[in-house]
């Protein structure tokens, strides 16, 4: 990760602001790092800011966004459906996203629900999938987008069109 570089003005901004958390809090971390951003000491107080992420790019944010709208969308549905054949009641769960491959998805979602946004869709803390799903959901938005991005509640067929874009058309019999 690119280390912040910070303007003098800006470390004596921090700095100040580290001194208050730190009669605040009552916390000697605070005062250090304060004390590291007045002497200049950038590669000691950088380590304060290692947990930063940077800006998830506006394109993951509204697949993260899209998809689980089809998720809660397909459960919200299924739960109306009269005839439910073909169509088994985790297949409309929202599967998750993978930890190791697409962890910065898998903390979006669970920011997400953090903010009160799709608690119906994902669990608690999250959903790991264990394996990558950006191609699988990539596949089922461009279904629902073919279908011209229809709206609660889904129809049957819907349903099973959005679900059969999961399976990769090479594994389809």
């Amino acid at each position: 990760m690119a280390r912040i570089k910070l303007t003098d003005i800006e470390r004596l901004m921090l700095a100040n602001q580290y001194e208050i958390l730190s009669l605040l809090k009552k916390e000697g971390s605070y005062a250090r790092v304060a004390e590291e951003l007045r002497e200049g000491h950038e590669w000691l107080y950088s380590q304060s800011f290692d947990y930063f992420s940077p800006n998830m790019p506006e394109s993951d944010a509204e697949h993260v966004v899209t998809i689980l709208g089809i998720f809660s969308d397909l459960r919200d549905s299924y739960a109306q459906l009269a005839d439910k054949s073909g169509i088994e009641p985790h297949q409309v769960q929202f599967s998750g996203f993978d930890g190791n491959n697409e962890s910065d998805l898998l903390c979006f979602s669970r920011a997400l629900r953090k903010s009160d946004r799709f608690v119906e869709t994902i669990s608690e803390h999250g959903k790991n999938s264990h394996m990558p799903t950006t191609d699988t959901y990539r596949r089922m938005i461009a279904k629902w987008r073919e279908l011209g991005e229809p709206h609660y509640p889904y129809d049957k067929e819907t349903m099973l069109a959005i679900l059969a874009a999961r399976v990769h058309p090479e594994n389809r019999k």
